[in-house]
């Protein structure tokens, strides 16, 4: 026989996750998944880093649940033009600074406006195939 709800910690991680009210703070099974810190636009977001082509691109791993997964997501190195929050760290983006786009397509990417600092994306580890 199955717990009622109220006992269910699943039923009850799901409805917390779903409501605005109350913020659970969930372990990462695997560290393999690099979830986005800091607040906003992306902060629910898991970011892996598979491959990187110099300093000029990398294929990115992105799942968002609310709106959009990509296994193999093609970004590129370029110039901030506008300021914004590191997708990976959560740190501030000024304009002009060194940063990982996802390339635009057509279809653009969902996650068309998201960046990630090229310091951070250099100094995070590339993950190893399983």
């Amino acid at each position: 026989m199955q717990a009622p709800f109220e006992e269910d910690r699943t039923w009850q991680s799901t409805m917390a996750l779903l409501s605005s009210e109350g913020e659970m703070q969930l372990s990462i099974v695997s560290s393999r998944v690099r979830p986005m810190r800091g607040k906003g636009k992306f902060s629910k977001c898991a970011i892996r880093i598979l491959e990187r082509n110099g300093q000029i691109s990398a294929t990115i791993a992105w799942s968002d649940a609310t709106s959009c997964c990509y296994g193999e997501q093609l970004w590129r190195r370029c110039i901030a033009r506008k300021a914004g929050v590191c997708a990976l760290s959560g740190q501030a983006i000024a304009t002009g600074d060194a940063v990982y786009r996802p390339r635009r397509g057509r279809p653009p990417p969902r996650n068309v406006e998201a960046m990630i600092l090229a310091t951070i994306m250099d100094a995070t580890p590339v993950e190893e195939a399983v």
